[in-house]
């Protein structure tokens, strides 16, 4: 039985939510709390359709590049996945996510390594390659680009997720900090480096096909989601901002686009 269920209501009395707000330690924090299990939606229904799609072609090899508590992880694993490796820099957050996930039955194989994304052996390559929620937070960004570009399996696939400057939550967000004569902390100016058109063009390759972008958020600021969270109407809500953000052109305006890339089969280009 597969371990996650697609859900709108982020309710702490399911029992899925409740291990999730214990795994990444937000349960106070109603703002990430959503956004985080919006996210873990839309990566669901994206696969399910690579996969009857026939996208994605092979099942053997996928890495969690920052992994966390492991659960991106973990979905991959039941999507059927043979060889399933997460990676992140915290060897907090890989404890965990061995304690939780780890496994190892015959030809199946879900694992959890401390390893750091821009320093990465690119000799070994990944039918899947997760990316989400990393770029914008590393030092060398251009060194977890060109990595995930390499490891990538000739007809692999990629999803890469970024937080998106040109959205509503940013921009309501960037404006109340100019009302409010506040700095923007380091960490948020790290977010609001990535632009869509730029996050698209940073994986233009000739190798690389973009096989579908996505989204999700799309009128849900922090404001909004404190004031409908306690109400009744909040899962309704919320359901239909999540399918308006994966309708074009408006994903272009959501906070995290999701970007979904097929190695076509050719020679990585010289340094």
């Amino acid at each position: 039985m597969a371990f996650y269920r697609i859900d709108f209501a982020c309710d702490d009395g399911e029992e899925l939510q409740s291990k999730l707000n214990v795994l990444y330690d937000y349960k106070d924090d109603v703002c990430t709390k959503v956004l985080h299990r919006n996210r873990l939606n839309l990566f669901c229904l994206l696969m399910g359709d690579l996969i009857k799609g026939r996208v994605i072609e092979s099942f053997d090899s996928a890495i969690d590049i920052g992994c966390n508590s492991g659960v991106y992880s973990k979905i991959i694993s039941d999507f059927g996945f043979k060889h399933v490796l997460g990676i992140d820099i915290s060897g907090e957050m890989i404890e965990r996510a061995n304690e939780s996930f780890a496994f190892a039955d015959g030809e199946r194989v879900l694992e959890y390594k401390i390893l750091d994304a821009e320093n990465m052996d690119t000799t070994r390559k990944f039918d899947f390659v997760l990316c989400t929620e990393v770029i914008e937070h590393a030092n060398r960004p251009e060194r977890v680009i060109r990595n995930v570009k390499d490891i990538l399996a000739p007809r692999g696939v990629a999803i890469i997720t970024l937080p998106n400057r040109i959205s509503f939550a940013y921009l309501t967000f960037l404006l109340s900090l100019k009302i409010k004569r506040r700095p923007i902390d380091e960490s948020i100016r790290q977010h609001l480096n990535y632009p869509f058109y730029r996050s698209i063009e940073l994986f233009s390759d000739e190798r690389l096909r973009i096989v579908k972008i996505s989204g999700t958020n799309l009128i849900l600021d922090g404001v909004l989601l404190r004031l409908l969270y306690p109400t009744r109407v909040f899962s309704v809500v919320n359901k239909l901002d999540f399918h308006l953000s994966r309708l074009w052109p408006l994903f272009y305006l959501t906070q995290f686009l999701f970007i979904v890339l097929k190695n076509q089969g050719g020679p990585a280009p010289g340094p």
